[in-house]
């Protein structure tokens, strides 16, 4: 694996997430670059591509000096203010990311040999967030996720069901076949943790529950990997 694809889903109500969300993902990409793993940021988001800028503007500068660390933006209206209110956010954020990797394979150059990662604005992802997954694949993977830990008052108690988008990479050569629909569904409503085969067409995907990577609210500590 030499080539990683982090993909944000960012809506709306998440450009106040967006900007701490960068921090954590712009240090993985310098770390996975600086493993010999070239890494493309891509935003998909359905927010207004000027909100969006001023937003990103900051950051261009700084990734301009980084090395095989690149940012992109996808723009996919919603349905727009009048049934944004009556639009399930889950169900928004998996058609964001399934807009993003509809043309996803065509634009690399080896999907064999591209990791493409999954997370959301409200968790912080870990600086080997990306190395890690990519250490998995290399070693065997197709499809992978990690513990993802929130703080949340609303969260009830023993509710430990795993948000699979946010914590999420599939090998490229699979998105053709439906395998991140398939796999960011199941951490849709009535996930849960546990194994999962995320079935495709042509066969099926096994999606590994690894112990790291580990990404959290922002709030929380991120452990060291072992």
């Amino acid at each position: 694996m030499t080539r990683a694809v982090a993909l944000l889903p960012v809506l709306p109500g998440d450009l106040a997430a967006l900007e701490d969300s960068l921090d954590h993902l712009i240090e993985a990409a310098d770390e996975a670059s600086a493993a010999g793993v070239a890494t493309t940021l891509l935003i998909t988001t359905s927010a207004p591509a000027a909100a969006t800028a001023r937003v990103l503007a900051s950051w261009v500068p700084l990734l301009d000096l980084l090395d095989d660390v690149d940012l992109q933006v996808e723009h996919h209206p919603g349905p727009g203010p009048a049934v944004d209110r009556d639009v399930d956010p889950a169900a928004e954020v998996v058609r964001l990311l399934t807009r993003a990797a509809e043309g996803l394979p065509l634009r690399l150059p080896d999907t064999a040999t591209t990791v493409v990662l999954t997370s959301t604005p409200d968790v912080a992802v870990g600086p080997d967030w990306i190395t890690e997954h990519v250490r998995h694949h290399r070693a065997g993977a197709t499809a992978t996720t990690g513990p993802v830990r929130r703080v949340s008052p609303a969260a009830a108690p023993g509710d430990h069901r795993h948000d699979t988008v946010a914590n999420l990479a599939v090998r490229a050569d699979l998105l053709p076949a439906g395998a991140l629909a398939v796999l960011t569904a199941l951490g849709g409503p009535g996930g849960h943790d546990g194994g999962h085969d995320g079935g495709h067409d042509g066969g099926r995907t096994t999606l590994v529950h690894a112990l790291t990577p580990v990404v959290a609210s922002p709030s929380v500590t991120i452990p060291a990997s072992p």
